[in-house]
């Protein structure tokens, strides 16, 4: 078979048989099922989130949305609004809501990633759990669940991203599709900035070839992109974080804004470039993490945890799967005819380079989710075309075995991490008080002080802390922050 020759399982979505495409979708909710489990032992977290709530709860929306166009660095006008309507409609009942859409937003991104894999027949069904894998067990990921702010707002982006690629890769356009994209990037785009991807997922699958979306939808949303960078960077002059913003990785250690500033103040573009490579690195070989290369420094020390060893060795097993799928579709690319894999994997290759370069200002796992999760949908679509095709044996069978095994150990891992993060988040609601003299947070209210003990009630006796795994688990699992 010559290299631009079509397989017939690339074709398939045209026709899936939907035993299998159910098959598929309930797995996908076995894993939501899982997951939904280990978010509901979580609680509304006292960093970020309580101090979120309490500006909620202090203002209108009105004023919360009218705040945010005198911001510095940051414009997330709806962000703040989904804070406040969930708030408002909980009644008072703030771990049901919150964690409801939590728990919901998980299901959501599931069932639409299981959906864009378009699993056609058994031994798609069958890959269908790897490519979970490593969705779930993503080092990018796992803040999508720890950190609720109370709503993820980077979660939200992600949904948006796959979502938008669904659309795109519907067999023709509709108005409602064109419709549905719009909306989706421009409530995405108002809730975080990373929510430009989304116009990079449309944009990308249309060059590709894939015709979900109308020429006129793009071009519209492109105008819409321009107009939202005008008025953020001339109309309200909002910015960029600038060094003195937060601390960030670099090299074996984070620096302190200060460290930052003596270091890089008057070459900051060589702070972005790092950070820009960092990003792109993360997902491809899981280091480095949050801009610091801990697998090297462990090596250097000869001390290295068996957590990063295998995020590095399994994250590279998975890059060099879809390396070798793009070498043997590259005859594809003088023709310039793709099929729905080869648009995935192309759409995967645009995310992540963008997904970077909206990260320059600094690295942070969780920045960088949506690439991590169409990453695990381009692994999901090379390890098709490795199984249809496999070449040699031998070296499949190796690389496949890396590849489950190690994606297994991820994934068992990150829940592990969430039942630890279930615990020191009650933890830090047992100081909450100290918290707040730290930050310099007054409660000048009775509505606020009645939001502080009804959160605190709810983290220490409403919802106590779930049951934790042994401590000796500790040295094979490890905090990905």
């Amino acid at each position: 078979m010559s290299v631009g020759a079509p397989l017939a399982v690339a074709e398939a979505p045209t026709a899936m048989p939907r035993r299998w495409t159910w098959i598929a979708q309930a797995y996908g909710l076995l894993v939501s099922a899982v997951l939904a489990y280990f978010l509901l032992g979580l609680v509304i977290q006292v960093s970020d989130s309580f101090g979120n709530l309490l500006a909620v709860q202090a203002s209108s929306m009105g004023e919360l949305l009218r705040g945010q166009l005198s911001q510095q660095a940051y414009l997330r006008p709806l962000l703040w609004a989904q804070i406040k309507l969930v708030y408002e409609w909980s009644g008072g009942d703030y771990y049901a809501w919150f964690r409801g859409v939590h728990v919901a937003q998980v299901v959501v991104l599931i069932a639409l990633c299981v959906r864009l894999m378009r699993p056609a027949t058994a031994t798609d069904a069958a890959l269908v759990p790897l490519g979970l894998a490593v969705l779930v067990g993503a080092h990018t990921f796992v803040p999508l669940l720890r950190e609720a702010h109370p709503i993820n707002s980077y979660l939200s982006i992600a949904i948006a991203c796959v979502a938008a690629a669904n659309l795109s890769f519907q067999a023709a356009p509709r108005r409602l599709t064109d419709a549905l994209a719009l909306a989706l990037f421009a409530g995405a785009v108002l809730t975080v900035e990373s929510g430009v991807l989304v116009w990079v997922v449309c944009t990308a699958a249309y060059v590709l070839g894939a015709r979900g979306l109308s020429r006129s939808a793009i071009v519209r949303m492109t105008w819409c992109l321009a107009a939202y960078l005008a008025v953020r960077m001339l109309v309200l002059d909002v910015g960029t974080p600038s060094l003195a913003e937060r601390a960030s990785g670099f090299g074996f250690r984070q620096l302190e804004p200060a460290e930052l500033q003596a270091r890089f103040e008057g070459r900051a573009w060589m702070f972005y470039l790092y950070n820009v490579v960092s990003s792109v690195a993360t997902v491809l070989f899981a280091e480095p993490k949050g801009g610091v290369w801990r697998f090297v420094y462990e090596l250097l020390t000869r001390n290295v945890h068996p957590w990063t060893l295998v995020s590095v060795l399994s994250s590279t097993a998975a890059a060099a799967l879809v390396a070798s799928f793009v070498w043997t579709r590259r005859g594809r690319v003088r023709t310039w005819t793709f099929d729905a894999d080869d648009r995935i994997v192309g759409v995967f290759a645009a995310v992540l380079a963008a997904n970077a370069v909206v990260s320059f200002p600094y690295t942070k796992n969780v920045i960088m989710s949506p690439a991590g999760v169409f990453f695990s949908l381009a692994v999901f679509a090379a390890a098709r075309h490795r199984i249809a095709r496999p070449g040699r044996p031998i070296v499949t069978v190796a690389l496949f075995a890396i590849l489950t095994c190690g994606w297994a150990y991820r994934v068992a891992g990150n829940h592990y991490n969430l039942r630890y993060t279930a615990a020191a988040e009650r933890a830090v609601w047992v100081g909450v008080d100290d918290w707040l003299d730290r930050q310099r947070i007054t409660l000048g209210s009775p509505e606020a002080q009645t939001l502080r003990d009804t959160l605190r009630a709810d983290a220490l006796r409403v919802h106590p802390t779930p049951y934790q795994p042994g401590s000796a688990w500790m040295r094979w699992f490890d905090i990905d922050w």
